[in-house]
């Protein structure tokens, strides 16, 4: 996702849900304006945010200075030593291979991410001073009731602070009548847990995943 996406993502996060009407059934994707564009990337029933919850005994400052994230979080903190995690409080997910989604950034994804849903997690902290986050230590998840599929292999690093993940369709079959979705991202340092809407991702009259 683009980077101007990143920077302009403060503006959206602090406005209500409530206020984004559904332009995206309204008017063909060629009619979105770039703010519409970027609020249904930052703010829709398809982008969300997730907070970064610190495993037992892991505290949240560092030594590293970071801007400010998409939630309008704190960029750094305190230091406590070599396996602090930063200080970013919540992190932006994105069901990156929705139609609506692709129609509007035009995302080209790995050959072997065909035939799945993809997910991605945007300004994930590092896992602590002097270490890079690297896909080995990711563990990620999506579950629709008791049924769960995990990401695998099937992941990529983005400029070292946002990582996207495949999830199989044919392993997780998503319908209309499904009620939600979970996504869940489990590191050495920390969780992300968000909840996607399935309801709500409905796109020219159909579920959009």
């Amino acid at each position: 996702m683009a980077s101007g996406i990143s920077a302009a993502a403060l503006f959206f996060a602090g406005r209500p849900l409530s206020a984004a009407s559904d332009f995206w059934n309204k008017k063909p994707a060629s009619e979105w304006t770039p703010d519409q564009v970027l609020q249904l990337a930052t703010r829709s029933p398809w982008a969300t945010r997730a907070r970064v919850l610190p495993k037992a005994g892991r505290d949240k400052g560092s030594t590293r200075t970071f801007g400010p994230d998409v939630a309008g979080g704190r960029g750094g903190g305190r230091g406590t030593g070599p396996e602090s995690v930063v200080a970013v409080e919540e992190v932006r997910v994105v069901w990156e291979s929705a139609p609506p989604l692709v129609d509007a950034l035009k995302t080209a994804f790995p050959s072997n991410f065909a035939n799945h849903y993809v997910v991605g997690v945007e300004d994930l902290p590092s896992p602590g001073r002097g270490k890079k986050l690297a896909l080995e230590g990711i563990a990620a998840n999506l579950a629709k009731g008791r049924d769960s599929v995990d990401a695998g292999a099937a992941g990529v690093l983005r400029g070292g602070t946002v990582a996207i993940f495949g999830f199989s369709k044919e392993l997780l079959p998503l319908t209309a009548q499904d009620k939600e979705v979970i996504f869940s991202l489990v590191t050495d340092g920390y969780s992300i847990r968000a909840r996607f809407d399935l309801k709500e991702m409905r796109y020219r009259g159909m579920l959009a995943v």
